[in-house]
């Protein structure tokens, strides 16, 4: 299975917000959390589908080739910190492009790539560790549109595989280590899980910087 990005190298998601918790730890104190401020966001990393190839089984006399389910992801996010423990958030996600081919029985190929993308509102509980440091569990909806590109050749370039785009709600939740660098700026590192986003269950590997204001 082809990858355009190896998200392992990220590690699980527990044992990568362990060690940044624990270097961030080490580096001594910073900044606490304060209630009742507002933050500007902004996050890159990889994002990973699963079970894309399931939508291929539906193409007539073809067999799957490659699916490639990870590509770069990022997200543009604002929220509100209401107390110690309780902030909401919004944002922009967009999850990349997904890719799958198949070969057809005559030897013809077809290919396919889906772009979803949505706009997302959570609830996040926080906990402090030290004075520069916090952990948070987020959970959440993910209102999503994914549009949808099928190319094929040879005798299959008359045959229409595509469908109009999609859209849809779907759960999602995650966990994250959040550091203060300072008064007003911090760094972030995140995993998310989205439930039923065009056909597949993304995951995402975010790094993020934010600003208070």
């Amino acid at each position: 299975m082809g990858k355009f990005m190896n998200v392992g190298i990220w590690g699980r998601p527990a044992s990568a917000l362990f060690g940044f918790a624990a270097c961030s730890l080490m580096a001594g104190p910073a900044w606490s959390v304060q209630p009742e401020q507002s933050y500007l966001g902004l996050a890159f990393g990889a994002s990973e589908f699963s079970q894309m190839g399931e939508l291929t089984s539906s193409w007539p006399d073809t067999s799957l080739d490659t699916v490639e389910e990870s590509d770069l992801a990022w997200k543009l996010y604002t929220g509100h910190q209401f107390s110690n423990w309780l902030a909401v958030e919004t944002g922009w996600v967009d999850f990349g492009a997904v890719r799958a081919s198949a070969v057809h029985i005559g030897g013809d190929s077809v290919s396919m790539k889906i772009t979803p993308s949505g706009f997302e509102f959570s609830a996040l509980a926080t906990a402090s560790i030290g004075d520069s440091v916090q952990v948070f569990a987020r959970g959440g909806a993910l209102a999503w549109r994914s549009s949808q590109k099928i190319e094929a050749g040879g005798a299959l370039a008359a045959e229409d595989f595509s469908g109009p785009d999609k859209s849809g709600f779907a759960a999602a939740f995650g966990l994250g280590v959040h550091w203060d660098l300072g008064a007003r700026n911090s760094l972030r590192v995140e995993w998310q899980k989205y439930l039923d986003v065009a056909g597949g269950d993304p995951e995402t590997w975010l790094l993020s910087v934010a600003r208070r204001y």
